[in-house]
């Protein structure tokens, strides 16, 4: 599970903003797509203080069951008028807006993998109680001097068994996928932080008349 195009232009934005010099404006992130549109602008109407957080929870149930409209956002843009964002606050805010869309989105991604892997776990247990029976099952015609029952069960058991290999793989793979998103979901909440820290000196600088 790699860094995609985006994420490494979400990591090198940040990088740009935290070490570098804020002379030129960095390209604000590009979003395509209907549904992955609106979930952007509705993050970037939050962070610009157009929405409260409130209105924003509500929007974002409605956003991710993928039926958040247009309309339902340009409401709150007309109701509310907000202090113009300069240049430089206009580059964090996009920086911060394409992570939490990211972090929004790896969220979903690790709790439906997470259900997956629940779900091997689950097979892999009822793989195992099927083995222990055959084998039991075999012990049993065993005793009873029928070789060729016996025969067939440990056959049967050879084949819960070799299932049970190639989920076990599948379930580790997968805990090791997890592994990588948490680790990346990390990194992005570090960045996020540290940009906050950034925005909040700025801010502070500002009133103080630094």
């Amino acid at each position: 599970m790699g860094c995609g195009s985006l994420l490494g232009d979400l990591f090198y934005m940040a990088d740009s903003l935290l070490e570098k010099p804020r002379v030129q404006p960095l390209h604000p992130i590009e979003y395509r797509g209907g549904n992955e549109g609106l979930h952007a602008q509705l993050y970037r109407m939050y962070g610009e203080g157009v929405i409260g957080e409130d209105v924003f929870n509500a929007l974002r149930v409605v956003a991710d069951r993928g039926e958040l409209r247009p309309a339902d956002l340009a409401v709150h843009r007309v109701k509310v008028s907000h202090r113009p964002i300069s240049p430089t606050d206009r580059e964090t805010q996009n920086a911060l807006i394409g992570i939490q869309s990211r972090l929004a989105q790896l969220e979903r991604t690790r709790g439906d993998s997470q259900k997956v892997l629940v779900d091997l776990e689950t097979r892999l247990a009822n793989l195992d109680k099927g083995a222990a029976t055959k084998e039991q099952k075999a012990r049993l015609a065993v005793g009873e001097n029928d070789e060729d029952t016996a025969r067939q069960r440990l056959t049967e058991k050879a084949d819960l068994a070799s299932s049970h290999s190639r989920l076990a793989a599948q379930a580790e793979a997968l805990r090791e996928d997890l592994a990588r998103l948490d680790h990346l979901r990390t990194r992005l909440e570090t960045k996020a932080a540290e940009l906050e820290a950034v925005r909040a000196r700025e801010e502070l600088a500002k009133i103080n008349g630094m």
